[in-house]
């Protein structure tokens, strides 16, 4: 059990999780994060700069990470940004990336961002990660916009370099991190290798000799951790590792591990490792994402009666078990969140992309990276020895254009192209003409000013559809994107004049099948009808905003108290800016596979009680609540028989939690942001009691407010 003190929103405490994040397996770097704490809170009121420095995977990134998180630091400063820098970098990409972290705006689109960093930082105590920073001009370009007020700010960097620290000129010494110790490297490796479990007694006089050949370098042991694992546990097939690792200095010997890692991997894993390998140095990949790229660019199998999605998971977790890809951020149940892959292993991808001049052969496709000077290669693109016809692109855009001016014409080089995302970019109003000749897309995310669901009807293929836009309009026209799998749209409207209700639901008997998740519907509860939903029959995930309760003429009161508003088959429900009535709640609370239920800016009529006495959620597992503007709350030891995660922030008019979740036995976190000290009080009793009943994995964080 643990109570993390009060801390700011934007943390994320350690829970237990399902896959440990690449900073919770450190082994040897506890005294070294206790002193570089140390230096980020000291009391000296002038900025300065602390730099972590050693050779390539020594681990400087992951103690720059574990540092970055750990909660003192996040209580210490009041904003933070990590900025992976490299050797080859965009001082203006690097600023929107800083911008967008210090003011929680994801969907930056300045002239000038130095000048809006220097104002966001400006009497704030700050902390700014620069990770791998090699250059004396790259620390000029991105030091010039940090404020040098007397606040306590620091800035924190990883660097090979050593003589770059001395040209920092700032008061504290560089940290030079040393290797492992013999006997850290054999347990950093043990703890990869055998996951919590004793060494077999045949393993441990030969494993610590295979430790040793790394020669204290974390990434070598670790990659040496995934091929073994995948091996026979026998002295001898142990002791060809280590003969192996010996044969090589120690930089080809990490490249000769990670090869080996590398055949090792199943054929359809390997376009899914080189595909992760043209993501930016250092880029935190958001998994949800990644999985419907790798879908969309037809990577993943379809194994037995498995769901794409669920096969692509199990790819990656295929991954993260050979120790090529890392966790940086887990969900509150322990799912991934996000991933990185690591330094070494994307130089190996890159090399073997560049191999075959940036290529990549995945049956008669090619994977390719794009970049702003290769447009004429693809009018050479006879050279390869490959036919128009059969050749299609997979590309990073969304990473590597740094005009969009530029885009279009780059996108008519590339009519076979699958995943385009753009949500970085503002398109003008001539993207809806420019994409009519994209009709492979199977992922589209884009940034507009007006979007019309007419414009991409052609595009058949679709499985992902992204929108980002002021004015959204919608049709039947949704029927002919039969392979939709997600809509992420930021209001997908569904209000009709008289008539168009009808005309929508049945002009045609089209049924979106395919369709899983779908947000951000806009909707009255005159529209929720079981008539309307069976257009989507398996859709899973939906996040809806109810207009009030909208006019419901053809509805009495006792037709809404037996209605159902919402599909039979949803998991994941999200309702926003929305007047809680009871019988939505009835509704919702017979949604029979319903897990995750998020509520955010709700109101209530009349007296600001939620009484849920008498309901009954019964396979709700994550319940969150954000802005939901109650001041008493009531519930039964049996309206939530399996919750395991509730999290309430910015409840301001919340007295208390209801003591009877104390009685639910598989609660395993409470998490409490900005709220009442009466709220976090309440939390503390529930855990008391919990401890009283002997309830060992039960967790209480309150956090301060924002």
């Amino acid at each position: 059990m643990e109570y993390v003190d009060r801390i700011p929103s934007s943390a994320e405490p350690p829970i237990e999780v399902s896959y440990p994040s690449v900073d919770e397996e450190l082994v040897g770097f506890d005294d070294h994060t206790r002193n570089i704490i140390e230096k980020l809170r000291g009391r000296r009121s002038v900025s300065d700069v602390i730099s972590i420095v050693g050779m390539a995977g020594i681990g400087k990134t992951a103690l720059a990470r574990k540092i970055y998180s750990d909660v003192s630091i996040i209580g210490h400063f009041d904003v933070r940004a990590w900025c992976s820098v490299g050797q080859t970098y965009n001082v203006r990409k690097l600023f929107v990336e800083i911008l967008k972290q210090i003011t929680g705006d994801w969907f930056v689109n300045v002239d000038n961002p130095y000048d809006k960093v220097r104002k966001n930082l400006f009497g704030k105590r700050y902390l700014i990660v620069l990770d791998d920073i090699c250059e004396y001009e790259a620390w000029d370009d991105l030091t010039r916009c940090f404020p040098s007020v007397e606040t306590g700010s620091r800035i924190m960097v990883t660097t090979r370099n050593v003589e770059l620290t001395r040209y920092m000129s700032w008061p504290s010494d560089p940290y030079l991190l040393p290797f492992l110790r013999d006997e850290e490297s054999w347990e950093l490796l043990q703890k990869k290798v055998f996951q919590g479990e004793s060494c077999p007694l045949e393993l441990r006089s030969v494993g610590p000799l295979v430790a040793k050949k790394s020669n204290g370098l974390p990434l070598l042991i670790i990659i040496i951790a995934g091929i073994l694992s995948r091996k026979e546990r026998e002295a001898s097939t142990w002791l060809e590792v280590a003969y192996d690792i010996g044969s090589h200095a120690l930089e080809e010997g990490s490249m000769k591990m990670i090869q080996s890692s590398y055949d090792l991997l199943p054929d359809y894993l390997k376009p899914c490792l080189l595909y992760m390998g043209l993501f930016p140095k250092g880029y935190e990949i958001r998994v949800s994402d990644l999985l419907k790229w790798w879908i969309a660019e037809e990577f993943v199998p379809n194994i037995g009666a498995l769901e794409l999605e669920e096969t692509s998971m199990s790819c990656l977790s295929d991954l993260v078990s050979r120790n090529m890809v890392v966790v940086s951020k887990t969900r509150v149940n322990g799912e991934m969140k996000c991933c990185i892959i690591l330094d070494q292993v994307r130089e190996f991808c890159l090399t073997k992309i560049k191999e075959e001049k940036f290529m990549q052969h995945v049956g008669k496709r090619l994977c390719m990276y794009i970049h702003d000077g290769m447009t004429s290669d693809f009018k050479e693109r006879e050279s390869f020895g490959i036919s128009q016809a059969s050749l299609a692109f997979i590309a990073h855009p969304k990473f590597s254009i740094s005009d969009n001016k530029n885009l279009f014409p780059l996108l008519n080089n590339l009519r076979l192209i699958r995943v385009l995302d753009l949500l970085n970019f503002y398109l003008d109003d001539s993207w809806a003409a420019a994409f009519q000749l994209l009709t492979h897309l199977r992922y589209l995310a884009i940034f507009v000013k007006v979007f019309h669901i007419k414009w991409v009807s052609h595009l058949v293929h679709l499985q992902t559809l992204g929108v980002r836009s002021s004015n959204i309009m919608i049709s039947p026209a949704i029927w002919k994107l039969e392979k939709l799998r997600h809509v992420d749209i930021n209001e997908f409207p569904i209000r009709w004049a008289d008539g168009e209700r009808v005309k929508f639901e049945e002009s045609t008997d089209i049924v979106l099948h395919n369709l899983k998740t779908l947000g951000t519907c806009s909707m009255s509860v005159a529209d929720m009808t079981p008539k309307f939903w069976n257009k989507f029959p398996n859709l899973e995930q939906l996040r809806l905003h109810i207009d009030e309760l909208g006019d419901v003429p053809y509805y009495s009161d006792s037709r809404l108290m037996t209605l159902e508003m919402f599909p039979s088959r949803l998991r994941n429900l999200s309702l926003s800016e929305t007047f809680l009535t009871d019988e939505i709640v009835s509704s919702i609370a017979k949604l029979q596979h319903l897990e995750t239920l998020k509520l955010s800016e709700i109101y209530f009529t009349g007296k600001k009680d939620w009484d849920l006495s008498d309901k009954t959620f019964e396979r709700l597992k994550i319940l969150k609540l954000h802005r939901v503007f109650m001041t008493h709350w009531y519930c039964s030891d049996e309206s939530f028989p399996e919750l395991e995660y509730l999290v309430i922030k910015s409840c301001s008019k919340l007295e208390e939690i209801p003591l009877s979740f104390a009685d639910v036995p598989t609660l395993r976190l409470i998490k409490v942001t900005d709220c009442s000290k009466s709220v976090g009080d309440s939390a503390l009793s529930i855990k008391q009691d919990m401890e009283d009943l002997c309830n060992e994995l039960f967790q209480v964080h309150i956090l301060k407010n924002d």
